[in-house]
């Protein structure tokens, strides 16, 4: 069933962006094909019995988009296959796919809106990401906004949406309903004041280990929203409360707010943080950092099937110079889950840097760091990654990239130790980068 299911969404995929191409003028495609090479110290990611390894792999992807007139969408989509030729794990066939898409119905009135993305991500987040930790993963959204002038200043309107998420392993499958209603007012030209109602009814789909039916899940929230610009800066604040209801009688409602600044130093770089807190499920907060990594890593999120107390501090700072281009970040997340003994502290930081030597030649370089703290088990994990890349471009559509990076992970868990050094190289013609789930994110 389960190679039955990849082939398909890789059918669906492949056919979709074909027929796509040939029925729409405008539309922009980029089909391409690239082979690389691993070379791996550390394949099991094991502090004992270290196996060394050389990876070979095959890639064939596309993207697709269209960002002009009523329905505008893009998605990208790529195939590989990874083989290790001393045997380590079976060869790996891995799909992804992000895409979304936006239909205007009625402009300023009525719109539909789609998107989905299939992945792969870890089964245990504090375990290796190793292809034997590893799972297919898939959500889906489709929804619609309908909107309703009510003056020059104020306006209304509803949100209805469908979302399913899928975990080849985990049994937390689900399927959410969820309806807002939202009223905004215009107090200025650059403020905006308003209020928002919703419920959303999560419904899993599967039973526990001990073939028990997961209780569905009722989330309802309101929320003040207070919105605005300034000449160099935007902000948004969101104050209000959520009301958790499940089937098997536990409720409580608590505190959700959140505060988004963004503000441009200089004409180069922007400084931005969010200050965040909320009551919500597993699969939705892996989502949205899944759809913007700037926000998090969505592996620092453990799946199960709990209601989970999500408080995040983030910052971040860009800088784009005419040659170099900067980011520093750090962040402290609090995940506190109502069942499972999952509670953790983590805090990150990191900082990567990208520059141009020439037109052809660009390099890079990043350091991260990340501290995980389990609050029931008491359990401590710290990892460290530093690495350094170059990419030549031999001609518009033909380039070759080249990665040295070394990882390393102490922990209060002995098997949990190790370190590993590795080495990558493609060359890839055509549309996007060999991407490398299995050996990419994470630690």
């Amino acid at each position: 069933m389960y190679q039955a299911r990849r082939r398909y969404y890789l059918c669906l995929v492949f056919a979709g962006l074909y027929f796509s191409c040939k029925m729409v003028v405008a539309l922009e495609f980029q089909p391409g094909v690239g082979v690389g090479v691993e070379y791996t110290d550390n394949a099991r990611l094991e502090p004992d019995n270290v196996v060394n390894d050389l990876i070979t792999i095959g890639y064939v992807g596309a993207g697709i988009s269209e960002d002009e007139g009523p329905l505008t969408y893009n998605a990208n989509t790529f195939f590989n296959n990874q083989s290790y030729t001393q045997d380590t794990f079976p060869d790996q066939h891995q799909l992804y796919f992000a895409g979304r898409a936006d239909w205007v119905m009625i402009k300023d009135r009525f719109n539909w809106f789609l998107s989905d993305n299939f992945s792969q991500r870890t089964v245990n987040t504090l375990a290796a990401n190793t292809p034997d930790n590893l799972q297919d993963t898939n959500a889906f959204n489709f929804g619609a906004n309908i909107r309703f002038p009510i003056s020059a200043r104020q306006s209304f309107s509803l949100s209805p949406s469908f979302s399913q998420y899928y975990y080849e392993v985990q049994a937390t499958d689900n399927k959410q309903y969820l309806l807002a209603a939202n009223w905004n007012y215009l107090m200025s030209r650059v403020n905006n004041v308003g209020l928002n109602l919703s419920a959303r009814k999560v419904n899993y789909t599967e039973t526990d280990i001990f073939g028990n039916t997961i209780t569905d899940t009722i989330f309802t929230n309101l929320a003040f929203i207070f919105s605005g610009q300034r000449l160099r800066s935007n902000y948004s604040i969101n104050l209000g409360a959520t009301n958790v209801k499940r089937d098997s009688g536990e409720d409580g409602t608590g505190f959700a707010g959140a505060i988004n600044w963004s503000v441009n130093v200089s004409s180069r770089s922007t400084f931005e943080t969010l200050v965040s807190t909320d009551l919500t499920d597993s699969s939705r907060v892996s989502q949205s950092l899944t759809e913007d990594p700037a926000n998090g890593n969505p592996t620092d999120v453990q799946i199960t099937t709990d209601v989970i107390r999500n408080g995040v501090f983030n910052l971040a700072y860009l800088r784009n110079d005419a040659s170099l281009h900067s980011r520093i970040w750090g962040e402290f997340r609090k995940l506190a889950y109502s069942n499972s003994p999952s509670d953790r502290v983590i805090r990150t930081y990191g900082i990567s840097l990208d520059y141009p030597f020439t037109q052809l030649l660009s390099s890079g370089a990043y350091i991260s760091y990340n501290r995980t703290k389990q609050l029931d088990t008491d359990r401590l994990d710290q990892y460290h990654i530093v690495g350094g890349n170059l990419k030549y471009n031999f001609a518009r559509n033909l380039y070759s990239s080249f990665d040295i990076k070394y990882r390393t992970k102490d922990s209060t868990f002995a098997s949990a130790i190790y370190d590993e050094f590795s080495v990558f190289a493609s060359l890839v013609y055509g549309f996007g980068d060999v991407q490398r789930p299995s050996r990419v994110g994470g630690y």
